[in-house]
């Protein structure tokens, strides 16, 4: 028995020994494989295991989530217009025609050439921005307050932002205008064959000749939160659209005239919660086109384009009293002549009426008669005759100078059988 027992406690003594001799296994100490987690506090941290490179965080950052544009330059701003693209324009106030400008002297026409969707078009006095085929475009300022974005422009001539044949696009959060006030025949927002335009949260003002101009347009125009206000020529202007055009909790106010919105067929406009100036007033409560819920209006009757002239014959207007003078080539230049009555060259039927035709120096100019704005080209021969060019049709009528009645010029411009006066 004691034999027996001094066998057993060699062998484990020599087990013992064998033992600290081997390399220790590496599976000791790990923790198991079955997804359990250690204990808090307890010091065990699982490495992971490493075959290369560390792999990327599936997680993206918040600057990769964000879809929009950022820009607070004009060169970033029009780079990045294109379809689809949703530009955010910083706060701060931005002069796009310096702008054009520049990048005009820099390149000119090769400007043009290496853009798709922008294109820079010269007009009289400057340079303005073309917006072409970009569906579903978004131009929003940076903050709600609109303004505290301003997206300016200094031509008269040039309206600020133009799109042609662009669907879906959308103007947000941001003020929209001209550096200077008074006569001029660009826009604010021009749109020529667009389809389904939105201007939300906007402040629109003028020179613009108009703050919302919309040419052979489709489908609907929606305009939520809006001022639109002192422009020369009124609000809005439509010509040969089709579709609806809705305005909510909006402004139209101060404009000095009303605006044109032809009753085109199948156009309809709609107001909801707005107020209109006095001026508003007068072009948009009685159409037959035109639906209001809760609207609240102005004196359609209290002022005038032309500073409260009354109109009508003159007491003392004698036509055959007149001599005809020859006019001199710069005669017209920056001249506006108001028209009071037209006579019927067959009848002799004379009725009284409201218009303007205004002659700009560079040869260029409009007749405005009601809801009616024909821009035009005129023209001095050598001879002291005149003419003008509808610019639309293209159909020339005579203009005649007289002299007389006191000390006064008077002006006739002949036009499909009617002498239309003006002084």
């Amino acid at each position: 028995m004691k034999k027996r027992n001094v066998i057993l406690c060699t062998l484990l003594a020599a087990a013992v020994l064998s033992a600290c001799g081997e390399e220790p296994d590496s599976s000791r100490g790990r923790r198991p494989e079955t997804g359990t987690e250690a204990p808090e506090g307890s010091g065990t941290k699982e490495e992971p295991e490493t075959t290369g490179a560390p792999e990327e965080d599936p997680t993206p950052t918040p600057e990769a989530n964000d879809p929009w544009v950022h820009v607070d330059n004009m060169e970033d701003f029009v780079e990045a217009i294109g379809p689809g693209a949703r530009i955010r324009l910083e706060t701060g106030s931005y002069s796009l025609s310096d702008y054009l400008k520049d990048a005009w002297n820099a390149e000119g026409e090769a400007w043009n050439n290496r853009h798709e969707y922008v294109q820079i078009r010269d007009v009289y006095d400057g340079w303005e921005l073309v917006i072409w085929d970009a569906d579903g475009l978004i131009i929003e300022g940076g903050d709600q307050d609109p303004g505290k974005t301003e997206l300016l422009t200094d031509p008269r001539y040039a309206s600020v932002l133009n799109y042609e044949h662009c669907e879906q696009v959308v103007v947000s959060n941001i003020t929209i205008g001209h550096t200077d006030t008074g006569s001029c025949l660009g826009d604010v927002l021009h749109f020529y064959a667009c389809k389904d335009v939105s201007v939300v949260n906007a402040d629109l003002f003028g020179c613009g000749v108009y703050g919302i101009n919309m040419d052979e347009c489709e489908g609907r125009l929606k305009c939520n939160e809006c001022v639109i206000h002192d422009c020369s020529f009124g609000p809005l202007y439509n010509i040969d659209s089709t579709g609806e055009w809705i305005f909510t909790d909006c402004k139209l106010i101060n404009s000095e005239e009303g605006g044109y919105f032809s009753e085109s067929r199948g156009l309809s406009l709609k107001f909801v919660n707005c107020e209109f100036g006095d001026q508003e007033t007068d072009n948009f409560m009685y159409r037959n086109d035109t639906t209001t819920e809760n609207c609240t209006w102005g004196d359609p009757n209290s002022n005038s384009y032309f500073g409260g002239m009354e109109y009508g014959l003159p007491e003392e207007f004698h036509p055959e009293d007149l001599t005809e003078v020859d006019i001199d080539p710069d005669f017209f230049d920056g001249t506006t002549w108001y028209g009071f009555a037209v006579t019927d060259e067959d009848t002799g039927a004379t009725t009284e009426v409201e218009n303007t035709l205004y002659f700009d120096e560079n040869g260029t100019g409009y007749l405005d008669e009601l809801y009616t704005f024909d821009l035009l080209e005129w023209q001095v021969d050598s001879a002291g005759g005149a003419r003008i060019i509808i610019e639309d049709s293209g159909e020339e009528y005579p203009v005649y100078l007289y002299w007389g009645d006191g000390d006064s010029y008077y002006l006739k411009l002949v036009q499909d059988g009617q002498e239309n006066w003006f002084y």
